[in-house]
């Protein structure tokens, strides 16, 4: 005798892909093609068909999947902005560690590194990878009407796209994984206010104001010293695009203009362009300066309390998670219990390291 949920969980077993097609009046390759995350397959058809598996608690046998595979490994394409952004590193670093995990399970990993300033380079690899017949994508580039109509085709053609780092708003992505953006902002504010006096002038340096992660960030910061009692005063913001020279023309610029400036609030883009700048300004360890993240640059401002404090992210678990929730996805047909995956927030001053 069994437990009525060991029962269960034999029955769940025992479903085959010939009920799922029965019930759903459909044949068994077109159930097949839902179910390994194929394409050409009307939208319709193929929520019907996960409703009926679902309902009927259909358990792919991921060991044989993934054997299968191996002779065709599942290709899971990843965007994400040039090499030469260092931040990424620390992602591409938590990807590592999960397709380390996966290596024996038949999947192929294809990055494609996109200019961060052209929406086109990241609709183009998005089209590129549906067509090359990838099982999933992992993205990581801008956030506009452009963007979402190539991921939206590709949720259409069963291609799953998972965003990480930066989202991609009102789109059939499956889910995010990163920081919360907006409330990161906040706390920037806050740590702000705490150092600054009443009414003080700052700036915000920004990388690209098309990308959703710094849009938030710059909301978030802007709108909490709307309400705070402080009252801080956002004069200008400037996006660098993550370019050390440009970013070091506008922030010179802008400190010719504002002179009475008392903090930079460095929400992404090249530390070390902004700290070079304030150096050459004879007014790095004057301003204060709240930053993200903690790459070496970072590191290297906070020792010199050249900045005051940094808000971590923890990025390589978004690598990580981001590609195993992939994984999931496509081999066990699990789909994320939530929208929002949130790394942990982190705030680091000088002592921290130390």
């Amino acid at each position: 005798m069994c437990s009525s949920t060991q029962c269960k969980e034999r029955a769940d077993l025992n479903v085959t892909i010939r009920q799922i097609a029965e019930k759903a009046g459909v044949s068994r390759g077109t159930v097949d093609r839902v179910l390994n995350g194929r394409q050409r397959v009307k939208p319709e058809v193929r929520e019907r068909i996960e409703a009926i598996a679902q309902e009927l608690n259909y358990v792919p046998n991921a060991a044989g999947k993934a054997l299968a595979y191996n002779k065709k490994p599942a290709l899971f394409g990843i965007v994400m902005p040039p090499k030469e952004i260092p931040f990424f590193d620390e992602i591409r670093a938590g990807i590592d560690i999960a397709a380390d995990e996966l290596k024996n399970l038949g999947i192929r990993l294809e990055y494609r590194y996109v200019d961060n300033k052209n929406s086109e380079e990241g609709a183009a690899a998005i089209k590129e990878l549906v067509e090359a017949g990838a099982n999933g994508i992992m993205f990581s580039v801008m956030d506009d009407e452009r963007i979402r109509g190539c991921i939206n085709e590709a949720a259409e053609r069963g291609v799953p796209v998972i965003t990480f780092n930066s989202d991609v708003e009102q789109s059939k992505r499956v889910c995010f994984v990163g920081q919360d953006l907006y409330k990161s902002g906040k706390v920037a504010a806050g740590l702000m206010e705490r150092i600054l006096p009443s009414r003080s002038k700052v700036l915000i340096l920004s990388g690209n104001l098309n990308f959703q992660a710094h849009r938030a960030r710059v909301k978030g910061f802007h709108e909490a010293c709307e309400v705070n009692e402080n009252k801080i005063e956002v004069v200008q913001i400037i996006e660098g695009f993550d370019r050390y020279d440009e970013t070091r023309y506008k922030l010179d610029q802008a400190l010719r203009e504002h002179d009475d400036i008392a903090g930079i609030y460095l929400a992404t883009g090249p530390i070390k362009a902004a700290l070079d700048v304030l150096q050459e300004h004879g007014k790095a360890g004057k301003i204060k300066v709240v930053s993200n993240d903690l790459i070496p640059e970072t590191e290297e401002g906070l020792r010199n309390r050249f900045i005051d404090f940094t808000i971590v992210q923890d990025p390589k678990q978004q690598g990580y998670r981001s590609l195993r929730i992939l994984y999931d996805l496509i081999f066990i047909g699990k789909r994320p219990e939530q929208e929002y995956y949130y790394t942990d927030t982190h705030i680091y001053i000088p002592e921290s390291l130390t």
